[in-house]
């Protein structure tokens, strides 16, 4: 077969040294970027030769958005398409339990790693959080479970992939620029349970809006009182193959209740029993950048959740803590098109409002309704000290951004760590100030 990768990052060159290994296709490789030197390796301008090219099978990256040229002219040249999470699929020698979301999925991955390794399953977390699926199928004839994290960008063009459990956390506003519109994205995640048997189980949330064509459905809820989890604030109570509850755990917040009643019900699926999983589950600490705790400055406590990349995370984060009143939230980044309008309603509840990055004047604009008015600022260290100066004593300053960190840093990583060093320089700097 005559096979094109487009887009040459991680998920692109585990593709390409599989088919390497395998040794029976004619490969050749496109990016928008520089490539190593290769016969068969066209970057940059060069890339455009794949316009004058036939493929027997198109093989694309998370990166590549499906309006991009190269996507569209495949299709109309119809071309098959698809993507790493398919290739990868088809290698695979074990069972697969797949988890999407708009939120929550690497801390539903990490919960269900640790339940199932805990009770003796051999176990790999892949996908979007650790290995490509691609190589992780390379060794999967050694593991019980696969468990891997999966984007809508993956999902968008699967064909035989078929997960022993799929995970819809939930379904939110995201990425609508790569999708078109939010039917599309949501069109997408739902593809995670096509091609369930009646041997499968989908683990969804019973309060989202949709209806989904699965035959073994468990699900969690936070209203319906006969669903297998019941989510509150501060607690799950699971009800499914046995009948506990978890509370008082490290993880806060309804959004990460959910994700412990996920996990949970996916490992009593797997056979794990309830006290395994309620160890796991109280003991779990926050993710970085996920509500991750940083430092308290004069009574004020900092919290770094820069991995929230939408609004409906700046919601659930918000709404993680107790006394909204004494939140002041940093807002930011790359604007993603939904409107920041949309969290008027909580954010008038707040301390203050502090916003930085290279959107800052639409989100501004957005939010000019609100009082008191927001503070804008130039950059991160901008932010810190704003928001430090408007937090109330004994406050709480949360850096939730909403918005893509592209505007200014590589990944939600990288602004993470710039706002923990950003707030421990400053609590150095506050703290051998002198006293009047």
């Amino acid at each position: 077969m005559k096979i094109a990768i487009l887009g040459f990052g991680k998920s692109g060159k585990s593709v390409y040294e599989a088919l390497l290994e395998k040794n029976q296709d004619e490969i050749f490789v496109f990016d928008n970027g520089k490539l190593p030197d290769n016969p068969n390796f066209f970057g940059e301008d060069k890339a455009q030769c794949f316009f004058d090219m036939h493929f027997d099978l198109i093989v694309t990256s998370p990166g590549v958005p499906k309006h991009n040229p190269f996507i569209k002219y495949a299709q109309e040249k119809n071309i098959p398409i698809i993507s790493e999470l398919e290739f990868g699929f088809r290698l695979v020698k074990s069972k697969v339990i797949a988890v999407t979301g708009t939120n929550g999925k690497s801390t539903t991955v990490k919960l269900i790693y640790k339940m199932l390794k805990k009770a003796g399953k051999r176990v790999i977390m892949c996908g979007n959080y650790g290995l490509p699926l691609t190589k992780a199928a390379k060794v999967s004839n050694l593991v019980d479970y696969l468990i891997v994290e999966t984007s809508s960008f993956q999902l968008e063009f699967i064909d035989t992939f078929k997960p022993f459990i799929a995970v819809i956390l939930n379904i939110t506003q995201d990425h609508i620029s790569w999708h078109g519109d939010f039917e599309e994205y949501k069109k997408a995640k739902l593809n995670i349970a096509k091609n369930l048997s009646n041997n499968d189980f989908l683990v969804r949330n019973l309060d989202e809006d949709y209806t989904i064509d699965a035959n073994n459905i468990i699900g969690f809820s936070a209203t319906k009182d006969k669903a297998h989890a019941i989510v509150t604030k501060n607690s799950v109570i699971i009800n499914f193959k046995d009948s506990f509850e978890i509370k008082n755990t490290k993880l806060i917040g309804m959004h990460n209740m959910q994700n412990i009643a996920a996990s949970s019900l996916v490992s009593l699926i797997c056979g794990v029993d309830k006290n395994t999983i309620l160890e796991v589950a109280m003991n779990q600490e926050t993710l970085p950048h996920r509500l991750e705790y940083v430092c308290e400055i004069e009574g004020v406590k900092f919290y770094n959740d820069s991995k929230s990349t939408n609004l409906d995370s700046v919601r659930k984060a918000i709404e993680s803590f107790e006394n909204k009143q004494d939140i002041v939230v940093i807002l930011g980044g790359k604007h993603k098109g939904e409107s920041y309008s949309n969290l008027l309603d909580l954010l008038k509840q707040l301390s203050g409002v502090v916003v930085f990055g290279e959107d800052k004047g639409k989100i501004l604009s957005e939010l000019n309704k609100l009082k008191p008015i927001p503070l804008p600022a130039n950059n991160v260290k901008g932010a810190v000290i704003a928001a430090f100066h408007i937090a109330k004593p004994g406050g709480i300053v949360l850096f939730s951004p909403g918005g893509s960190s592209y505007d200014q840093f590589k990944n939600f990583e990288e602004r993470g760590e710039a706002f923990k060093k950003e707030c421990l320089a400053f609590k150095e700097e506050y703290d051998k100030a002198p006293r009047l």
